[in-house]
Protein backbone atom coordinates (compact mmCIF):
# COMPACT_ATOMS: atom_id res chain seq x y z
CA UNK A 1 0.00 0.00 0.00
CA UNK A 2 1.60 3.09 -1.40
CA UNK A 3 -1.16 5.65 -0.93
CA UNK A 4 -4.99 6.21 0.52
CA UNK A 5 -7.42 4.57 -0.72
CA UNK A 6 -11.28 4.20 0.47
CA UNK A 7 -11.01 2.16 3.05
CA UNK A 8 -9.07 4.70 4.99
CA UNK A 9 -12.06 7.34 5.37
CA UNK A 10 -12.39 8.16 8.83
CA UNK A 11 -9.02 6.25 10.02
CA UNK A 12 -6.73 8.10 12.16
CA UNK A 13 -2.94 8.40 10.83
CA UNK A 14 -1.80 6.42 13.12
CA UNK A 15 -3.51 3.21 11.94
CA UNK A 16 -2.88 4.10 8.95
CA UNK A 17 0.81 4.51 9.39
CA UNK A 18 0.44 1.18 11.38
CA UNK A 19 -0.95 -0.76 8.27
CA UNK A 20 2.09 0.98 5.98
CA UNK A 21 4.65 -0.37 8.27
CA UNK A 22 3.50 -3.86 8.67
CA UNK A 23 3.66 -3.74 4.51
CA UNK A 24 6.96 -1.81 4.53
CA UNK A 25 8.37 -5.19 6.93
CA UNK A 26 7.44 -7.35 4.45
CA UNK A 27 8.93 -5.87 1.06
CA UNK A 28 11.48 -3.67 2.20
CA UNK A 29 15.06 -4.67 3.14
CA UNK A 30 15.05 -4.69 7.21
CA UNK A 31 17.32 -1.34 6.81
CA UNK A 32 14.81 0.36 5.60
CA UNK A 33 12.49 -0.95 7.43
CA UNK A 34 13.78 0.19 10.65
CA UNK A 35 14.38 3.52 9.49
CA UNK A 36 10.75 4.42 8.41
CA UNK A 37 9.83 2.68 11.88
CA UNK A 38 11.82 4.68 13.69
CA UNK A 39 10.64 7.89 11.85
CA UNK A 40 7.26 6.71 12.29
CA UNK A 41 6.90 6.41 16.16
CA UNK A 42 9.26 9.03 17.36
CA UNK A 43 7.81 11.73 15.36
CA UNK A 44 4.78 11.69 12.91
CA UNK A 45 2.66 9.60 15.33
CA UNK A 46 3.21 11.53 18.52
CA UNK A 47 2.38 14.60 16.18
CA UNK A 48 -0.05 13.86 13.29
CA UNK A 49 -0.90 10.08 14.69
CA UNK A 50 -4.61 11.30 16.67
CA UNK A 51 -5.12 13.57 13.40
CA UNK A 52 -8.37 11.99 10.84
CA UNK A 53 -6.28 11.22 7.52
CA UNK A 54 -9.01 13.68 5.47
CA UNK A 55 -7.81 16.40 8.05
CA UNK A 56 -4.12 16.38 7.05
CA UNK A 57 -3.64 18.95 4.77
CA UNK A 58 -0.33 20.93 3.82
CA UNK A 59 -0.35 23.59 6.44
CA UNK A 60 -0.70 21.17 8.97
CA UNK A 61 2.49 19.08 7.57
CA UNK A 62 4.31 22.59 6.92
CA UNK A 63 4.10 23.46 10.55
CA UNK A 64 5.03 20.05 11.70
CA UNK A 65 7.75 20.18 9.17
CA UNK A 66 8.97 23.32 10.57
CA UNK A 67 9.06 22.48 13.95
CA UNK A 68 11.14 19.30 13.17
CA UNK A 69 13.68 21.97 11.97
CA UNK A 70 13.59 24.70 13.96
CA UNK A 71 14.47 22.14 16.88
CA UNK A 72 17.70 21.78 15.32
CA UNK A 73 18.66 25.10 16.00
CA UNK A 74 18.55 24.48 20.00
CA UNK A 75 21.36 24.15 22.30
CA UNK A 76 20.59 20.60 23.13
CA UNK A 77 20.99 19.06 19.53
CA UNK A 78 17.42 17.96 19.78
CA UNK A 79 16.40 18.47 16.27
CA UNK A 80 16.62 16.69 12.76
CA UNK A 81 19.15 16.94 10.12
CA UNK A 82 17.52 17.96 6.84
CA UNK A 83 18.17 14.11 5.94
CA UNK A 84 15.63 13.13 8.33
CA UNK A 85 13.30 15.56 7.64
CA UNK A 86 12.92 14.73 4.20
CA UNK A 87 12.98 11.60 4.98
CA UNK A 88 10.10 12.50 6.80
CA UNK A 89 8.03 14.03 4.29
CA UNK A 90 8.86 11.08 1.61
CA UNK A 91 7.00 8.65 4.15
CA UNK A 92 3.97 11.20 4.44
CA UNK A 93 3.57 11.50 0.63
CA UNK A 94 3.91 7.55 0.51
CA UNK A 95 1.30 7.14 2.90
CA UNK A 96 -1.18 9.84 2.33
CA UNK A 97 -1.20 9.97 -1.61
CA UNK A 98 -1.70 13.52 -1.52
CA UNK A 99 1.50 15.11 -3.35
CA UNK A 100 1.65 17.85 -0.57
CA UNK A 101 3.93 20.97 -1.66
CA UNK A 102 6.20 21.28 1.11
CA UNK A 103 8.70 23.95 1.26
CA UNK A 104 11.97 23.91 3.22
CA UNK A 105 14.40 26.28 4.18
CA UNK A 106 17.57 26.94 1.82
CA UNK A 107 20.94 24.92 3.87
CA UNK A 108 24.17 25.19 2.43
CA UNK A 109 25.54 21.86 1.20
CA UNK A 110 28.08 20.74 3.93
CA UNK A 111 31.29 20.60 3.34
CA UNK A 112 32.60 16.81 3.01
CA UNK A 113 36.04 16.05 4.31
CA UNK A 114 38.86 13.65 2.60
CA UNK A 115 42.35 13.55 3.89
CA UNK A 116 45.60 15.41 2.87
CA UNK A 117 47.73 13.71 1.13
CA UNK A 118 50.47 13.89 3.35
CA UNK A 119 47.98 12.11 6.13
CA UNK A 120 46.76 9.80 3.47
CA UNK A 121 50.57 8.90 3.34
CA UNK A 122 51.23 8.65 7.00
CA UNK A 123 48.10 6.17 7.36
CA UNK A 124 49.27 3.67 4.80
CA UNK A 125 52.78 3.61 6.36
CA UNK A 126 51.70 3.13 9.52
CA UNK A 127 49.05 0.38 8.27
CA UNK A 128 51.89 -1.34 6.21
CA UNK A 129 54.47 -1.23 9.11
CA UNK A 130 52.21 -3.14 11.38
CA UNK A 131 50.34 -5.32 8.28
CA UNK A 132 47.22 -7.41 10.50
CA UNK A 133 43.88 -8.00 9.55
CA UNK A 134 42.07 -5.15 11.26
CA UNK A 135 44.86 -2.89 9.67
CA UNK A 136 44.50 -4.81 6.10
CA UNK A 137 40.59 -3.64 6.36
CA UNK A 138 41.42 0.14 6.26
CA UNK A 139 43.97 -0.80 3.47
CA UNK A 140 41.52 -2.54 1.45
CA UNK A 141 38.89 0.51 2.16
CA UNK A 142 41.92 3.13 0.97
CA UNK A 143 42.48 1.13 -2.64
CA UNK A 144 39.09 0.32 -3.18
CA UNK A 145 36.49 2.71 -1.31
CA UNK A 146 34.08 -0.08 -0.40
CA UNK A 147 31.68 1.15 2.64
CA UNK A 148 32.34 -0.33 6.06
CA UNK A 149 29.14 -2.83 6.43
CA UNK A 150 30.51 -4.28 2.93
CA UNK A 151 34.17 -4.10 4.54
CA UNK A 152 32.75 -6.13 7.84
CA UNK A 153 30.57 -8.71 6.36
CA UNK A 154 33.87 -9.70 3.90
CA UNK A 155 35.45 -13.44 4.10
CA UNK A 156 38.35 -14.66 2.60
CA UNK A 157 35.63 -16.56 0.04
CA UNK A 158 34.78 -13.49 -1.65
CA UNK A 159 38.56 -12.07 -2.70
CA UNK A 160 39.96 -14.07 -6.19
CA UNK A 161 43.58 -14.44 -5.93
CA UNK A 162 43.90 -15.76 -8.70
CA UNK A 163 42.37 -13.39 -10.96
CA UNK A 164 42.99 -10.49 -8.49
CA UNK A 165 39.07 -9.16 -7.35
CA UNK A 166 36.81 -8.69 -4.62
CA UNK A 167 32.99 -9.79 -4.98
CA UNK A 168 30.48 -7.51 -2.64
CA UNK A 169 27.43 -8.51 -2.53
CA UNK A 170 26.59 -8.32 1.44
CA UNK A 171 26.83 -5.39 4.25
CA UNK A 172 26.78 -5.73 8.06
CA UNK A 173 24.53 -3.18 9.64
CA UNK A 174 23.12 -2.82 13.52
CA UNK A 175 19.50 -1.46 13.14
CA UNK A 176 17.15 -0.63 16.10
CA UNK A 177 13.37 -0.56 16.48
CA UNK A 178 11.08 -0.62 20.05
CA UNK A 179 9.50 -3.38 18.47
CA UNK A 180 12.25 -5.90 17.71
CA UNK A 181 15.68 -4.12 20.09
CA UNK A 182 19.11 -3.72 18.50
CA UNK A 183 19.50 -6.51 16.03
CA UNK A 184 22.89 -7.16 13.63
CA UNK A 185 22.42 -8.38 10.17
CA UNK A 186 23.98 -8.65 7.65
CA UNK A 187 22.00 -8.58 4.38
CA UNK A 188 22.56 -7.58 0.42
CA UNK A 189 24.22 -4.30 -0.13
CA UNK A 190 23.11 -1.09 -0.10
CA UNK A 191 21.22 -0.94 -4.18
CA UNK A 192 21.01 -3.48 -6.55
CA UNK A 193 24.39 -1.53 -8.51
CA UNK A 194 26.88 -1.80 -5.12
CA UNK A 195 26.70 -5.46 -6.07
CA UNK A 196 29.63 -5.30 -7.52
CA UNK A 197 33.16 -7.01 -8.51
CA UNK A 198 36.18 -4.35 -7.70
CA UNK A 199 39.95 -5.34 -9.33
CA UNK A 200 42.27 -5.44 -6.86
CA UNK A 201 45.84 -3.84 -7.39
CA UNK A 202 49.04 -4.58 -6.55
CA UNK A 203 49.75 -3.23 -3.27
CA UNK A 204 46.56 -4.73 -2.29
CA UNK A 205 47.31 -8.12 -3.77
CA UNK A 206 50.93 -8.45 -1.88
CA UNK A 207 48.81 -7.90 1.72
CA UNK A 208 46.25 -10.70 0.58
CA UNK A 209 49.10 -13.18 -0.30
CA UNK A 210 50.31 -12.55 3.20
CA UNK A 211 47.23 -12.82 5.42
CA UNK A 212 45.18 -15.14 3.05
CA UNK A 213 42.94 -17.48 5.89
CA UNK A 214 40.09 -20.08 5.09
CA UNK A 215 37.23 -18.83 2.68
CA UNK A 216 34.48 -18.94 6.11
CA UNK A 217 37.34 -16.81 8.12
CA UNK A 218 36.32 -12.98 8.23
CA UNK A 219 38.90 -10.68 6.39
CA UNK A 220 39.33 -8.09 8.81
CA UNK A 221 39.22 -10.34 12.15
CA UNK A 222 41.43 -13.29 10.68
CA UNK A 223 38.98 -15.27 12.28
CA UNK A 224 35.15 -17.21 12.15
CA UNK A 225 33.92 -14.17 14.08
CA UNK A 226 33.03 -11.02 13.01
CA UNK A 227 33.98 -7.31 14.09
CA UNK A 228 30.87 -5.57 13.42
CA UNK A 229 31.08 -1.47 12.29
CA UNK A 230 30.46 0.29 15.09
CA UNK A 231 33.31 -1.56 17.06
CA UNK A 232 35.64 -1.35 13.81
CA UNK A 233 34.95 2.42 13.74
CA UNK A 234 36.36 2.62 17.69
CA UNK A 235 39.74 1.04 16.13
CA UNK A 236 40.15 2.95 13.16
CA UNK A 237 39.75 6.30 15.60
CA UNK A 238 42.55 4.69 17.82
CA UNK A 239 44.96 4.79 14.90
CA UNK A 240 44.16 8.05 13.64
CA UNK A 241 44.76 9.58 17.10
CA UNK A 242 47.79 7.88 17.93
CA UNK A 243 49.47 9.26 14.47
CA UNK A 244 48.17 12.82 15.19
CA UNK A 245 45.56 13.27 12.30
CA UNK A 246 42.66 15.19 12.95
CA UNK A 247 39.89 12.61 13.24
CA UNK A 248 37.51 12.39 10.31
CA UNK A 249 34.71 9.74 9.95
CA UNK A 250 35.44 6.27 8.46
CA UNK A 251 33.57 7.06 5.36
CA UNK A 252 36.30 9.99 4.56
CA UNK A 253 38.37 7.21 3.20
CA UNK A 254 35.61 6.64 0.51
CA UNK A 255 35.03 10.26 -0.52
CA UNK A 256 39.39 10.07 -0.47
CA UNK A 257 39.49 7.44 -2.67
CA UNK A 258 37.59 8.53 -5.45
CA UNK A 259 38.99 12.08 -5.51
CA UNK A 260 42.26 10.26 -5.57
CA UNK A 261 40.96 8.33 -8.64
CA UNK A 262 39.63 11.11 -10.62
CA UNK A 263 43.10 12.86 -9.69
CA UNK A 264 45.17 10.09 -10.95
CA UNK A 265 42.70 10.17 -14.57
CA UNK A 266 40.47 7.55 -13.62
CA UNK A 267 37.27 8.10 -15.54
CA UNK A 268 33.55 8.47 -14.42
CA UNK A 269 32.00 5.84 -15.59
CA UNK A 270 34.63 3.24 -14.21
CA UNK A 271 34.48 5.05 -11.02
CA UNK A 272 30.83 4.92 -10.54
CA UNK A 273 30.73 1.32 -11.23
CA UNK A 274 33.77 0.46 -8.77
CA UNK A 275 31.65 2.35 -6.03
CA UNK A 276 28.47 0.78 -6.25
CA UNK A 277 26.62 3.64 -7.89
CA UNK A 278 23.31 3.76 -9.75
CA UNK A 279 24.67 6.62 -12.12
CA UNK A 280 27.34 8.75 -12.27
CA UNK A 281 25.97 11.79 -11.11
CA UNK A 282 25.69 10.42 -7.88
CA UNK A 283 29.64 9.76 -7.94
CA UNK A 284 30.50 13.15 -9.10
CA UNK A 285 27.66 14.99 -6.68
CA UNK A 286 28.99 13.36 -3.78
CA UNK A 287 32.75 12.17 -4.08
CA UNK A 288 34.50 13.81 -6.38
CA UNK A 289 36.04 16.72 -4.75
CA UNK A 290 39.02 18.06 -6.74
CA UNK A 291 41.71 19.16 -4.40
CA UNK A 292 43.48 23.02 -4.98
CA UNK A 293 46.54 21.95 -7.08
CA UNK A 294 44.41 20.24 -9.66
CA UNK A 295 41.46 23.99 -9.82
CA UNK A 296 44.92 25.82 -9.91
CA UNK A 297 45.92 24.02 -13.28
CA UNK A 298 42.72 24.31 -14.60
CA UNK A 299 42.76 28.12 -14.18
CA UNK A 300 46.03 28.04 -15.44
CA UNK A 301 45.25 26.54 -18.65
CA UNK A 302 43.90 30.07 -19.52
CA UNK A 303 46.56 31.79 -19.62
CA UNK A 304 47.86 29.39 -22.31
CA UNK A 305 44.48 29.97 -24.17
CA UNK A 306 44.76 33.44 -24.44
CA UNK A 307 48.62 33.95 -25.07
Amino acid sequence: MSSRDERTENMKYKDLLDRWLEDQRTYQKYSTYSLYYNLCQNHIIPALGSIDIEHINQDIVQEFILQKLDHGNLVDGSGLSMKYVKDLLCIINLTLGKGLEIRLPYESPKQIEIFEKDEQIALINHLQSNINPRNFGILLCIHTGMRIGELCALKWSDIDLMNRTVKIDKTMIRTYTKLDGSVLRVTPPKSRSSNRVIPLNSTIMYYANLLQCDDETYVISGSDHYIEPNKYRLYYNRILKNLGIEHKKFHSLRHTFATRCTECGCDYKSLSQLLGHSNVAITMNLYVHPQMELKRKCVELLVEYYK
